[in-house]
């Protein structure tokens, strides 16, 4: 059976590695951050589209109990090799009758949305990690970001002419990620209507990366020192509400009624 393009892009760009570089490091420290403020000592996690299983990882060392999902079977072969203790099986988002309902105090669906086309294939994720996940109980749910890719990708590479012309970007700036595509990006209004859809209220929201992507060359020349207090700065601003949406990352904390 041939490779799934997102297995083909796993395969060729190693997550592991994304999040072992500084703005992958920015992206984790803060995400973690945030999990820290809300997490129980007696919490079970759940981790859905876990990918190489770094936050699996790094919350069974804090002694956490965090069962984990992935789709691509070569992600789930680097982090068992990494942590042969975890509990990982191989799933789908959008259906997992292998788990059963309210179950996990906090979920984590960290990456799942970002291939994931249109309100319909998102709010199949969403109710999914909703059924697992307990009354009361948190998710913690990441989008690409619109403008991000506006920017570094259609303005920076001089493709914003060819990809209006074309249709991929509309003439408000928004990115029309056709199916087939590994990537769809969304805006603050469209995280919104998601939670309006699925009956998730909002908790906080947060940029965990910020610059980060922006500034990759840059954090690469910092001495650690101050590339430490780039990661205390983004934390320091990752709720800020005139700064969430512009960096490639944004998640979402909502609470299951």
């Amino acid at each position: 059976m041939p490779l799934s393009n997102i297995e083909q892009h796993y395969n060729k760009h190693p997550e592991d590695l994304r999040l072992q570089r500084r703005h992958g490091q920015v992206e984790f420290a803060v995400t973690m951050h945030h999990l820290h403020r809300f997490l129980q000592p007696h919490h079970h996690i759940l981790d859905i589209g876990c990918g190489t299983g770094r936050y699996t990882s790094a919350l069974m060392a804090e002694g956490y109990q965090v069962q984990a999902v992935e789709l691509v079977r070569r992600n789930i072969e680097v982090f068992l090799k990494r942590e042969p203790t975890a509990q990982v099986q191989q799933g789908d988002a959008r259906y997992m009758p292998f788990l059963p309902d309210a179950t996990a105090d906090v979920t984590l669906l960290l990456g799942p949305l970002y291939h994931l086309f249109g309100d319909d294939e998102k709010l199949r994720a969403l109710n999914e990690a909703k059924r697992v996940t307990k009354p009361g109980g948190l998710i913690f749910v990441a989008y690409l970001m619109n403008e991000y890719s506006i920017l570094s990708y259609c303005f920076d590479e001089d493709r914003i002419t060819q990809l209006m012309q074309q249709g991929f970007v509309d003439d408000q700036f928004h990115i029309r990620s056709a199916e087939g595509e590994l990537y769809d990006y969304i805006r603050l209004e469209d995280i919104d209507r998601l939670n309006r859809l699925a009956g998730l209220e909002r908790v906080t929201i947060f940029s965990p990366d910020g610059a980060a992507d922006y500034m990759r060359t840059r954090l690469n020349r910092m001495s650690d020192d101050t590339f430490a207090h780039f990661i205390q700065y983004q934390t320091c601003i990752s709720e800020r509400p005139d700064l969430i949406g512009a960096g490639s990352h944004t998640v979402d904390v909502v609470k299951v009624p």
